[in-house]
């Protein structure tokens, strides 16, 4: 089976099933989806451990943990701020760690160690739990998540399509993925927008009405972000010297190769999406 049919079998196996998980439980704060993002939060750590380190680490574990931690707080509508403590406690252990490691070698690696852990906290467990966040609050229902995921998701695609399309001979934009073009980023934004427009439109008695304008800017950042994360997940793959972050997924590498975009949107649409 070559690798565009293994693309196109994953999708369609992958898309249903996670329509199903918003759609058809959307209890307890989308308790399926919810704890698909905690799954991908976990594999996504252990390989972002192993480009960092070589191998599974602490930092991943508590990376990993983030989202269940976030999680357990908003379901159970505790008081105190779980997920913050657990944050901050997560910076002391990396930072206590190094203290009694890095005698090892008389603390020379000791910068690289240290902010390649505070980097394995934050990406991808910190980032993912704001999709934990969005899932909880009141005015989130099946039609927002699903906008997220779409506007996310067109954008790669057009971006991919225009790229295709009116790019070719003109790559190299950025030397991190030189096959991306600027006609690429053009239309993956434009198509971005207008599918946020019209889906906005189709959906409007499951979405809160907000000007039109309100939706252009939503889409303009959401693009930005995910090809930014898009670009991020290229730096981090050329550092390690890795052509894919893992092998779990048919056709498309690791879990991080195809959530890079989602990671770093995430926080953006759960900020728009709690201000509105």
């Amino acid at each position: 089976m070559n690798n565009l049919a293994k693309r196109t079998l994953t999708c369609v196996i992958g898309v249903p099933a996670v329509f199903a998980l918003i759609f058809c439980l959307p209890q307890y704060n989308f308790i399926g989806l919810s704890l698909f993002i905690i799954i991908l939060a976990a594999a996504g750590s252990a390989e972002m451990s192993r480009m960092v380190f070589g191998c599974y680490t602490l930092p991943a574990f508590l990376s990993a943990a983030m989202c269940a931690v976030h999680y357990i707080q908003l379901v159970a509508n505790l008081n105190a701020d779980l997920f913050s403590y657990f944050f901050l406690l997560s910076i002391l252990i990396v930072l206590g760690i190094e203290v009694k490691r890095g005698e090892a070698d008389d603390f020379k690696s000791s910068f690289s160690h240290v902010s390649g852990s505070l980097l394995l906290l934050i990406y991808p467990g910190y980032l993912l739990s704001f999709i934990i966040g969005m899932l909880a609050l009141e005015k989130t229902s099946a039609a927002s998540v699903v906008l997220f995921l779409i506007l996310v998701f067109s954008n790669d695609i057009f971006a991919y399509v225009f790229g295709m399309l009116f790019g070719r001979g003109h790559g190299n934009v950025v030397k991190v993925s030189p096959k991306k073009s600027l006609a690429g980023f053009i239309g993956g934004t434009l198509s971005c927008v207008g599918i946020c427009c019209a889906y906005w439109a189709v959906m409007a008695s499951s979405l809160p009405s907000v000007p039109l304008w309100s939706k252009i800017v939503l889409a303009l950042v959401i693009s930005t972000a995910a090809n930014i994360g898009d670009l991020a997940e290229s730096v981090f793959k050329r550092s390690a010297g890795v052509k894919d972050s893992g092998n779990v997924i048919p056709g498309r590498g690791g879990i991080l190769d195809s959530i890079d975009s989602v990671i770093v949107a995430a926080p953006f649409f759960y900020t728009f999406w709690n201000l509105i």
